[in-house]
């Protein structure tokens, strides 16, 4: 602490270490914090879990408003997690492409070519369309972000299967899945962010999967519903290992429009402004 202080005229220390981490390396985060009260160097502690790429979508745009929050306060900040493999370098990287205008591709290689790491690119896109959506009041009316693999599991051998949903000129059109083997038909779609209502059409009949979620709409019909980018999950969670859900969503990568980088610049300001400039917490 003190040769960052003195050396490298560090001022802030934006530290992303969960509490479990500090267990497991014996780190002593009390003896820390009073060192850097000693140098006058302010600590901020955000843990985010490791290697989580769920945990570190929801919190990155927050970890982007307190680095801009505290460069607007003109400290010189130095931002770490426990090995500054992932979390601290996606921090960076987002900021670079959320508020410097940075492309993301370049933000990417210029981090990753400072030091070895390896940043969860997909997390910084998840993370970036959902800051954009924010803006759109919860839906991204662009270009689809997200790709999706739909997957009807009760087929059978020469059996016509096909997918309807509001995706698909609201229930006009038919998309046909692909027969992979088995039980098993695949129908990949490209979406935006938002709620879909689907079925199946199987062998003629208008079917809902029993494995995949389920929502009763206004008539009184279920159907099959998936939320792209709000609960779409990157990588299960330990706890989720079991659950079988044959439904996959990725995230789409590219260059976005002007229109989209001025969103996510005026919601990433946005965020950093909702950031109590006293306790470095959200505003009540």
């Amino acid at each position: 602490v003190k040769m960052l202080s003195e050396t490298m005229g560090i001022t802030a220390v934006l530290n992303f270490q969960s509490e479990s981490e500090r267990t497991n390396w014996g780190i002593n985060s009390e003896a820390i914090n009073n060192s850097c009260r000693e140098n006058n160097i302010l600590m901020v502690n955000y843990p985010i879990r490791e290697v989580d790429s769920m945990d570190l979508r929801k919190k990155l745009s927050f970890c982007v408003g307190l680095l801009l929050r505290l460069i607007r306060k003109n400290y010189r900040i130095y931002v770490t997690c426990t090995t500054g493999y992932d979390r601290s370098p996606a921090c960076v990287i987002a900021y670079l492409h959320w508020v410097q205008d940075t492309p993301l591709h370049i933000a990417h290689k210029f981090i990753t070519g400072l030091h070895s790491c390896r940043p969860d690119r997909a997390a910084i896109v998840w993370a970036t369309w959902d800051l954009i959506a924010l803006v759109e009041n919860g839906r991204h009316d662009g270009t689809p972000t997200h790709s999706v693999c739909f997957v009807w599991n009760s087929g059978r051998e020469g059996e016509d299967v096909e997918l309807v949903g509001d995706f698909t000129s609201n229930w006009k059109d038919k998309v046909k899945c692909d027969h992979k083997g088995g039980s098993r038909y695949e129908a990949e779609i490209r979406l935006r962010h938002g709620k879909y209502y689907y079925k199946f059409i199987a062998g003629g009949q208008w079917r809902h999967s029993t494995s995949l979620p389920t929502e009763t709409d206004e008539h009184g019909n279920v159907n099959n519903v998936i939320r792209v980018g709000d609960i779409a999950r990157i990588r299960p969670a330990p706890s989720q290992l079991q659950i079988r859900d044959p439904t996959v969503v990725k995230v789409i990568e590219r260059a976005l429009t002007e229109d989209e980088r001025f969103l996510l610049a005026f919601a990433a300001r946005r965020m950093a402004f909702a950031i109590c400039p006293i306790r470095l917490s959200p505003k009540q």
